[in-house]
């Protein structure tokens, strides 16, 4: 059972580390960055390009192409041809949009004006990085109770070969709360650090990583019953590990949106 503490600095649930630096929310795998890149063109999101020189001026586009082989990013032409042309001389934009509720923003370098699919359109080297404005509320979802995602932890004595299984409650980038079962006796204490913990999410894959508990709470489940809330925060996640829990959370959105169209019906 995990153990309660009254410490008002690990009362509320947190996710992300308060020393986590602003280089931890900026993507340089051009991968993850595609990946960033074609969510936001599915989703036909609106991106305001600002220039470079007058961050007061903007166009308003949306991303057209996304050609990973050419590493080449198409964009929508604006509709005020001065700020088109404005555009085109400097040559670089700041790209601001924002996806599953998270603001993110890119440059585009080398811009030019061409053709696509028979319109006008910006065209400009894919960007090497790309920030993602979380900060400390990194988005959460709630993960299904029928085919829950599980976190599974090594034995906390030792001599101990029992490994601890407990569901997961809800999941972000940047951390998860776990369920605590009444009948767990592993000394589980907000402040440890769990290393080696294997976190199984049902349709992809399995992650393991190192978790840090920082906050235990009471909570109460739709069933009315209560519980203890674990909530954790990942230690040096690797961006392959990210990126697959960034897709699962989309995943569990897109599936909470077909249940909600089909209830309508």
């Amino acid at each position: 059972m995990a153990i309660l503490r009254k410490n008002p600095e690990l009362a509320a649930p947190s996710s992300v580390s308060r020393d986590t630096n602003e280089s931890d929310y900026i993507v340089h795998s051009l991968t993850e960055v595609c990946f960033f890149l074609n969510g936001i063109m599915q989703e036909k999101s609106l991106i305001s390009l600002h220039l470079a020189r007058n961050s007061h001026s903007a166009i308003l586009s949306s991303i057209l192409a996304v050609d990973l082989q050419k590493k080449l990013l198409v964009l929508d032409y604006g509709i005020n041809e001065t700020l088109n042309q404005m555009a085109l001389k400097s040559g670089m934009l700041r790209c601001v949009t924002s996806h599953n509720r998270i603001r993110i923003e890119f440059d585009c370098n080398n811009l030019q004006h061409i053709r696509f699919e028979g319109r006008n359109a910006f065209s400009a080297d894919l960007p090497t990085s790309l920030k993602r404005l979380q900060r400390r509320n990194f988005y959460r979802i709630a993960t299904p109770v029928a085919n829950p995602a599980t976190c599974v932890i090594p034995p906390l004595r030792q001599h101990e070969e029992v490994f601890l299984t407990l569901n997961l409650l809800d999941i972000s980038r940047g951390g998860m709360a776990l369920i605590d079962r009444p009948d767990t006796d592993a000394p589980l204490e907000a402040g440890m650090t769990l290393e080696h913990c294997r976190i199984e999410l049902p349709e992809f894959d399995t992650i393991e990583t190192t978790v840090r508990i920082v906050s235990i709470s009471m909570a109460i489940l739709s069933n009315g019953n209560t519980c203890s809330r674990i909530g954790c925060e990942f230690v040096n996640l690797s961006e392959k590990s990210g990126t697959l829990i960034q897709r699962y959370i989309i995943w569990l959105e897109q599936q909470a949106r077909k249940f909600d169209t089909k209830s309508h019906f």
